[in-house]
């Protein structure tokens, strides 16, 4: 099982700075951690879109949680980095609309 500091270790280079999906929004990640890897996979990044800085929990369990439940192998961590700029992507389209989106991010400036 890899740990939260190899996970984070791998993921952080790959999501920190702007990520872009399309000519739309970017979503800037200024700050990755992982706090935890079980039993389920807990993400948490400080991202700013739009002048807007805010702290977003991304919580995975059962079949995603278990990308990092073996060894990281590099077809799961790049399923892995696409789910979470994937889940940055739609917290941000639908914070505004959904309480399981708005539950996930706190705004902090």
């Amino acid at each position: 099982m890899a740990t939260a500091d190899q996970v984070k270790a791998w993921l952080a280079p790959e999501v920190l700075g702007v990520q872009r999906q399309g000519p739309g929004v970017a979503i800037e990640v200024l700050e990755l951690r992982v706090p935890a890897t079980y039993p389920d996979l807990l993400v948490e990044v400080d991202v700013c879109v739009m002048g807007e800085r805010w702290q977003v929990a991304l919580v995975y369990d059962g079949p995603d949680a278990s990308l990092v439940s073996g060894d990281l192998t590099d077809v799961a961590l790049r399923t892995l980095e696409l789910m979470v700029r994937t889940h940055l992507f739609e917290w941000w389209h639908t914070k505004d609309r959904e309480r399981a989106s708005a539950r996930m991010g706190t705004r902090l400036g």
